[in-house]
């Protein structure tokens, strides 16, 4: 039964090989998530059951159990519950309060409703927290200088603690409210109004219908803000190291076992309890999306919402949004006084001394933190892409797999993903390699014979000549890296008899493909020749900034010209099969490129930075091209089909323009947050690699608040910068759009 399995299996992906764009798409995301979600994660699992001398050990999980321990570790996890709850029901409530009142209230400056919800989705995710503590701190400007010196009246002694779970649940609740506001506002938007006409020509009041029409059609959208919210809340790192006081929940706990008491083993087994609520609210969200059918868009016309008619109603929801508006706006108006105060709470004279200390300490951090989330914004919005295109237009055994795990890095808490980072790549994970480099070389041999014996002996020759090629290469040019300027000549030479085994369509492709691959490798060789004498340059030049700004610009510059070479190999993998046809040497380079160095010992550069970013914001870019893809009719991709254009054409011209608004929407999200990230990359920074968001933690731990909340106001800058930009080149390229559509209209009209 087994084995007929494994042969119908074979048979479907052989058929997906007659597109070969399309399988290599296949391989390259399976491989992405296989190495970056699936493997992390169960080396979290997996090292919470052995201890620091590698021997089976439960010692972690019996401290629940352990009447010593049970009632602190019990009430840790109850308090993170408790904490879960308690925010996504408030922030659910404050996200429906403000779609309401957008949508059917109608009430004025709505769009400054809009922009005000958003602020908090493009701020750090504890900038709530220190505005927080500047206002109703033990020195808060409200709680000391406005109650306890002017009315005489302490807060504190009355028994109003800002450090404890109310304060978290509180910033929290303003923090992650907006996800529940986009979503339902989305929803509302969509409703049918004539359902709500259907019902008052029946004679419901508003409160009625509103009870009995409205809300029902909201619940899948309430069920889902209130689990998206609960997971957030358990994953959020800085609010509860900023304002928990003497309540502790998982994720700070998981923070103190791997930074304070240096003990990966607690670290691994409380990410597994932390895991296990969050995944099962997050099956118990796709379970509820997939079994529920809540129609509210017929596609029959309709108006739009209609305002809510009573005033009981309507002014009530507007008043109350406004007044949590203005505690928004009252909030994010104290991180900017903050910055610019001499002395919170002593001094405050107007100072920009604050500004200047941000910027001579955190240069580098600045422009470290936005060349890694520019880097891989473009990878995670590609992958979400070509993702969502598979599971809505591909039909495969594993789809559904495909659409969980590309989910799960969004899913889990992004402590847990930090942490399986440092255990996956701390040293060579040569198993999950082994298993990429086998599945890229089968591809690579489907691509010179179509007969499977010949395919694993085109294998097992290619991989024994990329060790004697390996071996030879390395114990020739000794233990530096001249070896792969070898490999460089070698592509190069090979490709001037590229043109043999080529097919006829792609033939003169083939050499300027492995020139190119070549040329690479030859560059990287001697990019350090290039950044060496730069970075020694810059840091020979006077002042605060320069050194720092040429040598971070030397370092980036290498991000690019000096990757791990097993990536460059697996990438050559694929290449190799685009373009080679019976030309064996080609694999001999790819398993010597692989091998070379320790394969994917990424701990402390920022290409692990990069995936964790990558990852972490994959989900959205997934479900921004799926909700895309399913809005086009797929008749016009089969028409392309039909006419002669293969998939990767028809993707190219007529899927990708299609889908190009959802596609930058999902690249300005996934630059938003990865510019923002804290408790997945605060285990993955490094004394080379800075980020931001882990220096502003730093800071509120020196107790420099004012300067904390410099950086973050620096920071919102910088992302409302970015996001104006992706907004103009979005306005533009859609306008461009629209004028080609109403030439084509024109002129078809005229014909």
């Amino acid at each position: 039964m087994l084995l007929h399995a494994v042969i119908r299996r074979y048979r479907e992906y052989t058929r997906l090989a007659q597109d070969p764009v399309l399988l290599a798409g296949l391989l390259v995301i399976g491989a992405f998530l296989l190495v970056f979600v699936l493997w992390p994660l169960g080396r979290v699992i997996a090292q919470g059951f052995f201890n620091a001398e590698g021997q089976f050990s439960l010692a972690q999980f019996r401290r629940y159990l352990d009447p010593a321990s049970t009632h602190y570790y019990r009430q840790v996890f109850f308090d993170t519950l408790r904490m879960g709850l308690l925010s996504a029901g408030c922030g659910t409530a404050l996200g429906f309060l403000f779609a309401y009142s957008y949508v059917v209230c109608a009430g004025p400056g709505k769009h400054l409703v809009h922009l005000l919800a958003l602020l908090p989705t493009i701020s750090p995710p504890f900038a709530i927290a220190i505005a927080a503590i500047l206002l109703f701190g033990r020195n808060g400007l409200v709680t000391r200088r406005l109650l306890a010196d002017g009315l005489g009246v302490d807060v504190y002694r009355l028994g109003f603690d800002l450090f404890g779970m109310t304060g978290l649940v509180f910033v929290q609740t303003i923090t992650y409210f907006s996800v529940a506001y986009l979503i339902l506002r989305g929803m509302l938007e969509r409703l049918d109004p004539t359902l709500d006409e259907a019902a008052h020509n029946l004679g419901a009041s508003q409160w009625h219908s509103f009870r009995t029409v409205t809300l029902p059609l909201l619940i899948p959208g309430l069920a889902g803000s209130f689990l998206l919210l609960f997971v957030e809340s358990l994953a959020d790192l800085g609010n509860p190291l900023f304002i928990a006081g003497n309540t502790t929940v998982l994720s700070a706990q998981i923070f103190s076992a791997i930074n304070g008491e240096y003990d990966q083993q607690k670290g691994a087994a409380l990410s597994l309890v932390l895991l296990l609520p969050t995944l099962t609210v997050f099956l118990l969200q796709r379970y509820w999306v997939s079994r529920r059918s809540y129609v509210a868009v017929t596609g029959k016309p309709a108006g739009h919402t209609l305002p809510v008619p009573e005033w009981y109603m309507r002014w009530p929801c507007i008043l109350a949004t406004y007044a949590a508006m203005c505690l928004i706006f009252v909030l994010y108006m104290t991180i900017v006084v903050g910055s610019l105060t001499r002395v919170w709470g002593v001094d405050y004279t107007p100072d920009w001394r604050h500004y200047a200390t941000a910027v001579r300490r955190g240069i580098e951090a600045f422009m470290d933190t936005t060349f890694l989330s520019a880097v891989a914004t473009p990878l995670a919005g590609v992958a979400g892409m070509v993702i969502a295109y598979l599971v809505v237009r591909k039909a495969f055994s594993g789809k559904g797999a495909l659409d969980f795990a590309s989910n799960l890095g969004g899913a889990v808490p992004g402590t847990v993903l930090g942490i399986g980072y440092i255990l996956a790549f701390i040293k060579a994970p040569l198993l999950v390699v082994g298993m990429v480099y086998l599945l890229l070389a089968v591809y690579l041999a489907a691509a010179g014979t179509a007969r499977l014996w010949k395919q694993l002996a085109l294998v097992t020759l290619g991989s024994v000549l990329g060790h004697v090629l390996l071996v030879g290469s390395q114990w020739y040019c000794g233990d530096g890296e001249t070896y792969v300027v070898v490999w460089a000549l070698l592509l190069m030479a090979m490709s001037g008899l590229g043109t043999a085994g080529a097919r006829p369509e792609v033939r003169w492709h083939v050499p300027l493909l492995l020139g190119g691959m070549g040329g690479y490798l030859l560059v990287c060789s001697q990019m350090p020749n290039l950044t060496v004498p730069l970075a020694a340059w810059g840091r020979g030049l006077g002042g605060m900034l320069a050194p720092k700004i040429v040598t971070n610009l030397a370092d980036e510059i290498d991000v690019f010209f000096r990757p791990p070479l097993a990536l460059v190999g697996l990438l050559y993998a694929l290449l190799g099969a685009y373009a080679v046809r019976l030309l064996r040497p080609c694999w001999s380079t790819v398993y010597a490129l692989v091998f070379a160095q320790e394969p994917l010992v990424l701990v402390g550069t920022p290409y692990i930075i990069i995936a964790a970013y990558a990852v972490r914001s994959l989900p959205a870019s997934v479900r921004a091209g799926v909700a895309a893809l399913q809005q086009i009719d797929p008749s016009i991709e089969e028409a392309s089909t039909n006419l002669g254009a293969d998939t990767s054409y028809t993707f190219r011209r007529i899927t990708l323009p299609l889908i190009f608004p959802a596609f930058m929407a999902g690249l300005i999200f996934s630059f938003a947050r990865h510019i923002t990230s804290l408790s997945a990359i605060i285990f993955l920074t490094s004394p080379r690699w800075r980020i931001l968001t882990a220096l502003i933690l730093s800071e509120v731990e020196q107790g420099g608040m004012s300067v904390a909340a410099a950086y973050s106001v620096l920071l919102i800058a910088i992302v409302f910068g970015a996001i104006a930009v992706m907004y103009a080149v979005v306005g533009r390229t859609l306008r461009a759009e629209e004028r080609l559509a109403m030439t084509l209209g024109a002129q078809g009209a005229a014909a």
